[in-house]
């Protein structure tokens, strides 16, 4: 059995090319998208391959793994079919399904008869990248390196100015879910902008792939926590900052988005000598709490009622409740998970550690809300080194837009602003915190 990836969508199929419309095959495959993303999961369950183990894709999986996948890319818009193919005596029919979030291969495979083997979602060949004006490719070169120790080595990229330097250096930690370096998410990649953008200022970054992305395949249980897919490697791509040669050892920072910020004052805890944090679009509530809020925004920007997204706000209501049990899972993720990372309380870890503090808030954010950097403001007024600046114009990636923001933003190439990467560099250029 294929392993299921899946998406949601209700919209109708795009017209398809003809040469392919006429293929048997592509006309089963497109009866089953229709089926999953209809919610029809009973018709789909009634002809499964029988080779599939019993209960795999029963009604319930179906609709469960279905609709938890929403979460991540986003509701399912156009779909056209890309190629037609028998493998391991299987049939397999491609098709380039347009997601929220960004746009996917959906692979569907089926026995002779038409019945589902399983589906795939695919990463499409990444757009090209373009730098922004702000970046100054002859300021600095790149090299590839790893960090960490095996069995979990991750390949990484060092942004290092010209020049012999000592430079002050960075790392880069990543949001949530199984990130690369570049922190992409359809044809926008934050992270290398941010790096492009402070090694053309003279700063030194370090940016890697997530334990997550490079080896989420075997981890498993006792592997999948804050500490292994987080904490540890952030640790570990300082320790390889400090031993670089042209890197300031005095002067390195750490930078945290959204999750990774959630942790960057643990990791300066653990780390204990950091010259500074940068937090980006940080929480100060509960993950579960905060995904409650970001799924009833996203309801209401529907022009109707979507019954997927009302399932997943049941489920995360579920969770808050606290009527799931360990082995149940909220959009792919364990409970005891999410229950680990709902305890973590940035704000109280910012209040126990003396390293200077850097928070930026996008005003346009709909995933982290403007109101939570009030409450940074409100808790840390009386602590020392701690600055705070809201970016009216810029969503959760720190991209500029105007009006309400959406999760279509994140399907449509943009950078992040020159004025976010400026505040940073002169923070961490700043004599004093």
């Amino acid at each position: 059995m294929l392993a299921l990836v899946p998406g949601v969508g209700a919209t109708p199929l795009d017209a398809q090319p003809a040469a392919l419309a006429a293929d048997a095959r592509v006309q089963a495959a497109t009866r089953i998208v229709e089926r999953l993303r209809a919610g029809r999961c009973e018709e789909l369950a009634a002809a499964v391959d029988p080779a599939v183990p019993a209960g795999a894709f029963s009604a319930d999986a179906l609709r469960k793994i279905w609709g938890d996948a929403a979460a991540q890319q986003g509701a399912l818009g156009s779909v056209r079919p890309l190629r037609s193919f028998p493998a391991q005596g299987k049939h397999v029919v491609d098709f380039a399904a347009a997601f929220e979030r960004q746009e996917l291969t959906l692979r569907v495979v089926m026995d002779d008869d038409g019945r589902l083997s399983g589906v795939w979602l695919l990463p499409p060949a990444p757009p090209p990248y373009h730098p922004p004006a702000y970046v100054d490719t002859a300021a600095f070169t790149e090299r590839e390196l790893c960090i960490g120790a095996e069995p979990w080595l991750l390949p990484a990229t060092l942004s290092l100015p010209a020049g012999g330097g000592p430079f002050p250096a960075v790392v880069l930690v990543h949001g949530s879910g199984p990130q690369d370096r570049d922190e992409a998410i359809g044809p926008n990649r934050p992270f290398r902008d941010l790096a492009g953008g402070l090694a053309s200022r003279g700063i030194a970054v370090l940016r890697y792939e997530k334990r997550t992305k490079v080896h989420g395949a075997r981890m498993r249980g006792d592997d999948i926590g804050l500490e292994q897919e987080v904490v540890a490697d952030a640790l570990a791509a300082l320790a390889t900052l400090r031993g670089t040669a042209g890197v300031d050892r005095d002067a390195i920072f750490l930078l945290g988005h959204s999750l990774g910020g959630c942790l960057a004052p643990s990791i300066a805890l653990r780390d204990g000598q950091l010259a500074g944090a940068i937090l980006l679009a940080v929480p100060t509530r509960p993950p579960s709490e905060l995904s409650a809020g970001q799924l009833r925004y996203i309801a209401s920007l529907r022009a109707a009622p979507d019954a997927q997204i009302q399932a997943m706000i049941e489920r995360i209501d579920a969770l808050r409740a606290g009527t799931l049990g360990d082995a149940d899972d909220v959009f792919g993720a364990p409970v005891r998970y999410w229950r680990e990372v709902d305890a973590v309380r940035p704000v109280e870890v910012a209040r126990r550690t003396l390293t200077p503090l850097l928070v930026l808030q996008g005003g346009r954010d709909y995933q982290v809300p403007p109101g939570e950097l009030e409450v940074w403001r409100r808790e840390l007024r009386a602590r020392p080194a701690t600055t705070f600046r809201e970016l009216p114009a810029l969503n959760h990636l720190f991209i500029a837009g105007e009006g309400r923001s959406t999760p279509d933003e994140y399907g449509v190439e943009g950078h992040v602003a020159v004025e976010a990467v400026e505040a940073i560099a002169a923070w961490m250029r700043a004599p004093a915190r």
